[in-house]
């Protein structure tokens, strides 16, 4: 049948969003046996500064769209139809309560075997995720991209803060390091939480840092990795849409680089922090997503080749 021009196009524009670049299967069988998973973390309770990130996992969802992006990654993985949109786990009434409510149900997904892609939240999100970790019962290697350590013992009386995420996760005898790449708000309360942990905390501030990040070949080689990215990592030219933005950051093709370039298996990954109120067009959202997308595309590719 032929249909008229205009009522053509009222047809294209009627018809669903397409979530996550088309990455999500809504097949049975794929819904039980792909590793790779995606879940929302709507929860902003612990922010220090400004609300909204709890709206960011459905942005992210919605904005990496795919009419505007495909299923296949920047360096060549098709992940169409392959990953399992577990929907959003909902905050509890509290910090405590949702750090139990998050680190158990995370803790199911790594029993299971399963790859986890988490969309934050703001990053104290990571904090109930990195304590369930210790279901892999091996040592874990944090790579955290960041402008700031987020290493304050307490933030306005909570412990939960995302200003603390690291302090919290040093406290886990399963996280073996952390590496934090792009900081640059150090002041002298965090340097001396730093330098108590020299051990197993390795910096690379803004400054220090080329147009090619640095190796870290501390980490060895096949290490389970768990990578977690504030988006206010980036530079605020790459990542708007945040609620503390800080000049002099990272771009986007250097941490997707690194993200490709990783000698490392990895284990799970966030990105966290994604205020949507603050947002540009939808790039923050959009670079979330993709972020998302490559770190999918490596645990896949792993998932191959093993």
């Amino acid at each position: 049948m032929n249909y008229p021009r205009e009522e053509i196009r009222f047809m294209e524009i009627s018809q669903p969003k397409i979530p996550f670049a088309g990455c999500f299967t809504t097949n049975l069988e794929s819904q039980i046996n792909s590793k790779l998973v995606f879940v929302g973390l709507p929860d902003d309770q612990q922010s220090s500064y400004l609300r909204g990130c709890a709206q960011a996992p459905n942005r992210i969802r919605e904005a990496y769209d795919g009419y505007s992006h495909n299923s296949t990654t920047d360096s060549g993985i098709d992940l169409s139809e392959t990953v399992v949109d577990l929907g959003d786990w909902l905050p509890e009434s509290g910090g405590h309560l949702t750090v139990e409510s998050y680190y158990q149900k995370a803790r199911s997904l790594f029993l299971a075997g399963k790859i986890p892609f988490f969309a934050g939240g703001d990053h104290a999100v990571t904090i109930p995720i990195g304590k369930a970790l210790d279901a892999l019962e091996q040592p874990i290697h944090i790579v955290q991209i960041d402008a700031h350590p987020d290493i304050y013992p307490e933030m306005g009386g909570s412990v939960y803060s995302h200003a603390c995420v690291a302090s919290r996760l040093l406290e886990y005898n399963h996280i073996a390091s952390i590496t934090q790449i792009g900081i640059r708000t150090m002041n002298r309360v965090q340097k001396e939480v730093v330098d108590k942990f020299s051990d197993r905390l390795h910096l690379f501030p803004a400054r220090e840092l080329s147009e090619k990040l640095p190796s870290l070949s501390h980490i060895p080689m096949g290490a389970p990795v768990y990578l977690t990215i504030d988006l206010d990592g980036l530079d605020p030219a790459f990542a708007p849409g945040v609620s503390h933005p800080v000049p002099g950051g990272l771009s986007s093709r250097q941490v997707l680089n690194l993200i490709q370039q990783g000698h490392w298996r990895l284990v799970g990954m966030d990105v966290v922090e994604l205020n949507p109120d603050r947002d540009v067009n939808n790039l923050t959202a959009i670079l979330a997503g993709r972020l998302l997308h490559e770190g999918m595309g490596y645990a896949q590719s792993g998932i191959i080749t093993a």
